[in-house]
């Protein structure tokens, strides 16, 4: 599955993935490394990973490669300014839907 890291912390090497499927969240735990090769995982990378799932959550178990970061984009941003209106400062490039009473419709699962 393709996946992008929202969160991930080099030093206990655990970390959050948001997947392709936009399931559940995913989560890397200690015994995850990336492959050989690889530099560093961090915020915003993209991987190709295997999970295993149990009672709704996803574990990462195998990440068979990583991709480029986004362009310094940091997606936490990203998805905290969803929603938001020109007046709070979203990018006045984005269009509007006609007028209309528009709501979030993103919603991150954890």
């Amino acid at each position: 599955m393709l996946g992008i890291i929202l969160w991930y912390n080099a030093d206990k090497s655990v970390g959050m993935v948001w997947c392709e499927d936009q399931g559940p969240l995913a989560f890397i735990g200690p015994e995850i490394v990336a492959p050989e090769g690889v530099g560093k995982l961090q915020r915003g990378s993209q991987i190709w990973f295997d999970f295993d799932e149990a009672n709704g959550f996803r574990m990462v178990s195998r990440i068979e490669a990583v991709g480029v970061i986004m362009g310094g984009i940091d997606p936490a941003q990203v998805l905290s300014s969803f929603g938001r209106s020109e007046q709070d400062g979203q990018d006045p490039d984005r269009a509007e839907f006609d007028g209309a009473e528009t709501r979030p419709a993103l919603r991150v699962v954890a």
